[in-house]
């Protein structure tokens, strides 16, 4: 092999170099820009459904007090529970994408477990003055790593809801800083999870649908409070 072409072949060999270099740098600052991107619209899609459950949370609280005094008259009116479930559902993904520690979600959460608990008093209120036959469900829950079947309890009461339209699911995190929250484990004498009260009796412990059905059916004559 000549000079010549020895010289030759090192200048291409560079040149391969060079361009896998520039290509490689290119695919990087591609993937950069990209995944900034991705972020950003995240970011500005969760802000933005922030500012949504806000607005949304004053609207509900708002209905709340026009239908403190008179509760009767959405006995056949669902938009109330609605609304709220709509709101759990946000908040989920909320919390999915931004993690269970995350102070602007456990912010939302705890306003929305005060919405929560407003939503189960005027219900009780119906119960008793509108001759509703109604089975209201209050669910504390932990997460995933400190209650492994909180998760699946959690699953279990969605279903009945949805399929049961008189039962009433209202969960809450039991470790939110959170007054009323705080009183009503106090009154009931909550202090595991799953821990389940159904219409003022309280269950520890997980329940398999078919065990929170006979719970429900015989509340009234043969539910005692598990100690």
């Amino acid at each position: 092999m000549t000079n010549h072409e020895r010289d030759e072949r090192q200048k291409f060999n560079w040149q391969k170099v060079i361009l896998v270099l520039a290509l490689t740098t290119l695919i990087f600052i591609v993937g950069v820009v990209f995944g900034n991107y991705i972020a950003s619209k995240k970011i500005n899609m969760i802000n933005y459904m922030e500012q949504d459950l806000r607005t949304e949370t004053t609207a509900v609280e708002l209905q709340y007090l026009l239908l403190a005094e008179d509760p009767c008259i959405v006995v056949n009116s669902t938009p109330l529970t609605d609304e709220l479930y709509d709101i759990a559902t946000r908040l989920d993904y909320m919390e999915n994408s931004l993690g269970e520690d995350d102070e602007d979600v456990l912010r939302l959460k705890n306003y929305y477990s005060t919405l929560q608990i407003r939503h189960w008093l005027i219900m009780k209120k119906m119960q008793k003055e509108c001759n509703k036959n109604l089975t209201l469900v209050m669910y504390f829950y932990d997460t995933k790593k400190d209650c492994p079947k909180c998760e699946q309890q959690g699953f279990i009461l969605t279903y009945l809801r949805k399929k049961f339209p008189d039962i009433y699911v209202y969960a809450f995190y039991i470790d939110l800083e959170n007054a009323a929250i705080n009183t009503i484990k106090s009154i009931y004498g909550i202090s595991e999870t799953p821990s389940i009260i159904i219409d003022d009796h309280k269950m520890e412990g997980f329940k398999n649908k078919d065990e929170i059905m006979e719970l429900i059916e015989c509340k009234d004559g043969c539910l005692e409070d598990e100690t």
